[in-house]
Formats: C-alpha cells, sequence, structure tokens
C-alpha cells in the first residue's frame, strides 16, 4: 500500500534578525551601529553555505557593496526586507547592485537615519501607547514625583511603561526610582537620533517594571534635547509601549511640543497657595494653547490652605486629583521605594485614580 505523501514544509518565518554580509572594517562598523540602535540582533555569515541557511530566515538583510558580486554569484531566491549599502562616497557603486540584486540601495553614515527606519519599521500596534505629561506650576511642586509614582502603578497593573525625563536642569527621574546607577542608555545617547529607533526597551535602565530615559548628568554639558532627539524616542516609545509618562519642565520650549501634541492629557501640578496659582497661571497660559486636555492637580500639605476646587477654578482648568503631602515619602526614598511603591498611600491612590479616569475616557 502507498504511503501518504508528506506535505512540503513550509518554510520558517523570519526570525527578526538581520543578516550582514560585508567585509569592509568601517562599513560593517556603520552597518552594525544602526542594527544595535534599532534593538535587532545581527548574523553574519562565516560562509557560503551559512548565508544561505540565513538567507530566508533573516528578518532582513543587509549586503554591503563589497559583498555584492559574492552574493549575486550565489543565485540565491528571491526575497524582500533587502537593502545593499555602501560608503557615503561609493553612491554610483552602491546603486548598480539594485536592479541586479532586487534590493533598495542606501549609503552610510550618511543614509543612517533611513536605514534605521527602514528596518525597525513601525511595528504591530504602533501608535497605541498613551502619552501622559506632567509640569509644575512652581518648583518643588512634586511634579516629578508624580510622574514616576504614575509609571509605577500603570507598570504593576501590567502595562509596558517609558518615563521620559526632558528636564535636563531637575534632579533626574532615575534618582527617584533608584536608577541612577543601572546601567543603560541615557539621552547623550541620543543626540542625534532621527526617525524611528525601534524599541528601545532592552536599552534602557529599568526598575519596578519601568524603563526609563533620563539625563546623564556625568555627560551634560549645558546641551538641550532637540525637537528631531525627543521625537524619535517618543514616536518610537508609541509603538513599543502602551503607556509614556513624560516629566516636562516648567518652561516647555519648541522641542517639546511633539509630546504636547501627543499627550492625551497634560497634569499641571499647583500648590495651594496664592503664590502657587500665579506662577501657574503662567504656566496655564503657555500651555493651554498647544494642548489638547490640559487638568490641574493641586498639592496640599502644611501652609497650603486654598481649597482644590477654588485652585482650578481659579485657573479655569478641571480637577484633575489631589496630591497631598506624605511624611513618609523622603523615608520611603531613602529605603529605596519609588514612588507609588505603597498602593494603599495617598499617592498611590492618586496615581490609580488618575490611571482609571484615563482609561475610562479611553
Amino acid at each position: 500500500m502507498p504511503r501518504p505523501s508528506t506535505p512540503p514544509s513550509r518554510p520558517a518565518a523570519p526570525d527578526g534578525s538581520v543578516l550582514v554580509l560585508t567585509t569592509d572594517p568601517l562599513l560593517a562598523r556603520h552597518v552594525l551601529s544602526v542594527v544595535a540602535a534599532v534593538g535587532r540582533a545581527a548574523r553574519e555569515p562565516a560562509s557560503d553555505d551559512e548565508l544561505r541557511r540565513a538567507w530566508r530566515s533573516a528578518g532582513a538583510v543587509l549586503v554591503g557593496a563589497d559583498s555584492a558580486a559574492r552574493v549575486a554569484d550565489l543565485v540565491l531566491p528571491p526575497r524582500t526586507e533587502v537593502w545593499v549599502v555602501g560608503r557615503d562616497d561609493e553612491q554610483a557603486a552602491t546603486a548598480a547592485w539594485s536592479s541586479r540584486l532586487r534590493a533598495a540601495v542606501t549609503t552610510l553614515p550618511d543614509g543612517a537615519p533611513d536605514l534605521a527606519a527602514a528596518l525597525a519599521g513601525p511595528g504591530p500596534g504602533s501608535g497605541r501607547a498613551e502619552v501622559v505629561a506632567l509640569v509644575g506650576g512652581s518648583g518643588g511642586v512634586g511634579a516629578s514625583t508624580l510622574a514616576a509614582g504614575l509609571a509605577v502603578t500603570a507598570a504593576r497593573d501590567g502595562r509596558r511603561v517609558l518615563l521620559l525625563d526632558t528636564d535636563v536642569l531637575g534632579g533626574g527621574l532615575d534618582v527617584l526610582l533608584g536608577a541612577e546607577h543601572l546601567a543603560g542608555w541615557r539621552w547623550s545617547r541620543f543626540a542625534a537620533a532621527r526617525g524611528h529607533l525601534g524599541d528601545l526597551g532592552g536599552q534602557l535602565p529599568r526598575c519596578d517594571g519601568v524603563d526609563v530615559l533620563a539625563v546623564d548628568r556625568a555627560a551634560h554639558d549645558g546641551a538641550v534635547l532637540q525637537a528631531d532627539q525627543l521625537a524619535a524616542v517618543l514616536g518610537s516609545a508609541l509603538a513599543s509601549h502602551d503607556l509614556v509618562v513624560v516629566d516636562l519642565p516648567r518652561t516647555t520650549g519648541p522641542a517639546h511640543d511633539e509630546v504636547l501634541r501627543r499627550a492625551g492629557t497634560v497634569l499641571l501640578l499647583v500648590r495651594a497657595d496664592v503664590r502657587g496659582v500665579a506662577g501657574a497661571e503662567a504656566c496655564r497660559r503657555e500651555l493651554a494653547p498647544r494642548c489638547r486636555d490640559l487638568r490641574v492637580v493641586v498639592r496640599t500639605g502644611r501652609g497650603l490652605r486654598l481649597d482644590p476646587g477654588l485652585v482650578a477654578d481659579a485657573l479655569d482648568l478641571t480637577l484633575a486629583g489631589v496630591l497631598e503631602e506624605e511624611a513618609g515619602l523622603p523615608v520611603a526614598a531613602e529605603r529605596g521605594d519609588p514612588p507609588g511603591h505603597a498602593p494603599r498611600s495617598a499617592l498611590g491612590r492618586l496615581c490609580a485614580g488618575l490611571l482609571h479616569a484615563r482609561e475610562a475616557v479611553a
């Protein structure tokens, strides 16, 4: 009796790696830097047989202009996601291989942003992240503490969270979370960032389930964040995370417009006294025309006696919540407990309420 035929096996799905084919050391350095920046693994086959095996399984292929003839001679099966990559001073020679290899062409280092964007792609779930931004109406009002608390609370609920510190003159959100000594990229690493950067989560310090991008105080030389730099990081985070919490400086410049445009809610923290309201009014005038939903969180405590409802009315803003003074917060920080670590604390309850209110609106 004849044996039943076995259906042909399906080729394995691409594994997301990037096949890098070049023997040019300088070109290899540029290529591998782009691959690493978008968070993908590079594969460099040692032989033609290994190349053939990896040709179909790799998620993308980058063929150096120096290796294009070798790849063409192997007569490999057609596939998508192939680029011929050369040096900037070899544009004509690089472009000549496009039709033969049925590949896109780029040159490095000038073409690095475009190549990074192509390799990263928008990804599944692009644009799904919610953005919440926080601004202090005056110094020391607790905006950074509330930002960290929101991030920790959301991460505890199972959401993937990125906490962005955009105040280069602040004390550092990584310090609040106890992540200042953890390895990972800081803002200085993104000085030339452009386009889509891929999933940054594996490259950043991570503490209590929160990915943190903070200022590198050791490398900080007075530079400010640039619009393209901030837009690239934020745009990439929208594709990879569920929530992005942004701690904004009190004086926001043009670089922060992308955050204000993307934010579902901007929370303005205000001290419950006359000076606090006066300072917050200047912030309100600056922020209101630039964001969709500006709300106020009122900071109460010793010497802060104005009614939160009156504070909100004075600013003509919706009251989102009240941040009560907690004597135990500094002690908890000394123990290494980040803001929002205790769900039943006043801060923990406020953070949960703010997040649940946003979910109900969404």
